[in-house]
């Protein structure tokens, strides 16, 4: 499973795949995980280079593209990748047009990224 992690916070991106690292220990399994500090890098990649995502975690509040814009970008062109909005500042308008899989407040607790992982892991093994 690929998995996205897009936060303009370097902190906040490595807490996140701490995270899903300790998660791979105790399920025994194997993620890819790839790193982007901006909205307009994560589409480069979808986009332009037309890598897919199984899973997107996103950050709402970054300097250019806001997460529900970057996510919105995405649904043109992938609509089976999950997404989950990271948010300090509460439910935006624009994330339900996104269709996310879940909308985590911040700051980020295990329990909430373990049963996400859990959750996604099980969808894909249908």
């Amino acid at each position: 499973m690929k998995i996205a992690l897009c936060d303009d916070i370097p902190l906040l991106r490595r807490i996140l795949e701490e995270i899903i690292r300790e998660y791979e220990v105790g399920r025994n399994v194997r993620f890819q995980i790839h790193q982007f500090g901006s909205g307009e890098e994560l589409l480069e990649q979808t986009e332009e280079d037309q890598i897919h995502f199984d899973l997107i975690f996103l950050d709402q509040c970054m300097k250019k593209l806001s997460g529900a814009e970057t996510a919105l970008r995405i649904r043109e062109y992938d609509t089976a990748c999950q997404i989950v909005f990271c948010t300090g500042s509460g439910a935006h308008p624009q994330f339900a047009e996104a269709s996310p899989l879940r909308i985590l407040e911040k700051p980020i607790n295990m329990e909430d990224i373990y049963a996400i992982l859990d959750e996604v892991r099980s969808d894909s093994k249908l």
